[in-house]
């Protein structure tokens, strides 16, 4: 076999699965059809209440224009022994202005089945915005996870 054939049955992999899991790994990422403001989605804390399971996790999103109504989706999982992953999505609706380039939101998630604990968990939060013409749809996201998170009280 040749040098050139070897490196390429090594390296060529490596490129595909890097280039395939960039995305999701990356910590902000966003798109598209137009741009209309929304330049990221962060996740800065998550903590569940003990007695009822329910969870509120917690970021911000950085706006570049003035923005409203940016809806915010956010999933979280949690495994629980070893074959048992719980998981929920919540969501909330939150505007931006330029100036100060950034704005808080927060959404409560519930379990589908079960509770979420204190713990470690995964989170994921997407943010879209949609502005509508008779003619046609803009849209704009961005998105961050999967990240690692401890759930605390």
């Amino acid at each position: 076999m040749s040098r050139v054939s070897t490196l390429a049955r090594i390296v060529l992999p490596i490129i595909l699965l890097a280039s395939v899991a960039t995305p999701a790994l990356a910590d902000t990422t966003g798109g598209g059809n137009a741009d209309l403001g929304l330049d990221a989605v962060t996740i800065t804390s998550a903590s569940v209440n003990g007695r009822t399971g329910v969870a509120t996790i917690s970021g911000t999103i950085g706006c570049s224009q003035d923005i409203t109504d940016v809806f915010v989706s956010t999933q979280l999982e949690q495994v629980v022994g070893r074959f048992n992953t719980i998981r929920g999505w919540g969501g909330t609706q939150v505007s931006c202005s330029a100036a100060s380039g950034s704005a808080a939101w927060s959404a409560i998630v519930r379990a589908d089945q079960g509770k979420f604990a204190s713990g470690n968990a995964t989170v994921y939060a997407d943010a879209y915005l949609e502005f509508c013409t008779d003619i046609e749809c803009l849209f704009d996201y961005a998105s961050v996870g999967p990240k690692s998170i401890r759930l605390g009280h």
